[in-house]
């Protein structure tokens, strides 16, 4: 059928490029791969305040340490640039960051008497685009943004505006210049606000439905943009760039929602936490894959980045 419209040396031509795209396209997911690393699963004892780490497979070696104090919010992220969450608190009462580091094992401790007021929320985020956390926190009293950026070693500050009280942050790259931008959901219009760090302008959109979603931006779609997404009861919410909403159910109504990459394709992969158990939509391959670790007492690392769509106000 296929001769009857091209010639024989069309048809080849046609098969080769066709063989070339098939070969690229395997080049770049394999270069893609190559330059990140799986997440790891990690668990936090409520109790206690251990952490408990096990590679994505479930196979590797079980770490656990203890690390913080009683009124700390644990903010992990990668604040030494090696593709690994480093275990990190806050501490609200000194405004100080105190971080277990994954590269050396070494323990990072950084006054920042800025901030630590009552109200202020910890936003890490790599805000200066050098692939390493900065210490960052948002003061909803007034909307500003207070970062410590990891390029200035932790000793130069940034201060922007944008959000107001009720407002809940959501810093992610939205615009895919490879820095996060500093971004609020208002639950009173169910609206999105972010400052590309890109072109300076602000971004509104309208997703989501305060007070049931939980908010989970993140790139789903492995163009390099964090997408507008949101996780509600047992179904997913991404919108991308296009504006055009894919709807996709995984999970339960009592799942805890854990996106990250853990098969390391540079992508954000579908998962939960249910009972124990970890569940994974691995984008790569794709497969479906569940692994078993933890208990009742436990929370997973990785839904600390989710937010809730409303809060109260006082």
């Amino acid at each position: 059928m296929l001769a009857s419209y091209y010639s024989k040396i069309e048809i080849r031509v046609l098969m080769a490029i066709a063989t070339m795209l098939i070969a690229f396209l395997f080049a770049v997911s394999a270069a893609r791969g190559a330059t990140h690393k799986p997440a790891e699963l990690t668990v936090i004892d409520e109790t206690n305040s251990v952490w408990k780490t096990q590679s994505a497979d479930g196979q590797g070696a079980f770490a656990a340490f203890k690390w913080g104090l009683e009124g700390d919010i644990r903010v992990p992220a990668d604040y030494d640039g090696d593709g690994i969450t480093d275990i990190a608190v806050w501490r609200p009462a000194t405004g100080n960051w105190h971080i277990l580091r994954t590269s050396d094992g070494a323990t990072l401790n950084i006054k920042w008497k800025q901030t630590g007021a009552i109200g202020d929320i910890p936003v890490p985020a790599d805000f200066d685009g050098d692939n390493i956390a900065d210490l960052a926190v948002w003061r909803p009293e007034n909307g500003t943004w207070y970062v410590l950026t990891s390029r200035s070693g932790f000793s130069g500050s940034s201060v922007s505006a944008l959000g107001s009280l009720g407002d809940i942050p959501v810093p992610a790259d939205y615009d895919g210049d490879g820095r996060a931008d500093a971004a609020v959901f208002r639950s009173a219009q169910n609206r999105w606000y972010i400052a590309e760090s890109k072109t300076g302008k602000l971004i509104t959109r309208d997703f989501g439905l305060a007070g049931t979603d939980l908010l989970v931006p993140a790139d789903y779609t492995g163009d390099g943009r964090a997408d507008l997404a949101v996780f509600r009861s047992g179904v997913w919410y991404v919108q991308e760039l296009s504006g055009e909403t894919e709807r996709f159910e995984f999970g339960f109504a009592d799942s805890i929602p854990v996106p990250a990459d853990y098969d390391g394709d540079g992508t954000t992969d579908f998962a939960f936490y249910r009972q124990g158990t970890w569940y994974f939509l691995d984008s790569g391959q794709p497969r479906l894959r569940s692994v078993k670790f933890g208990n009742k007492n436990e929370i997973p690392q990785t839904s600390l980045s989710v937010k809730p769509s409303m809060i109260a106000v006082r």
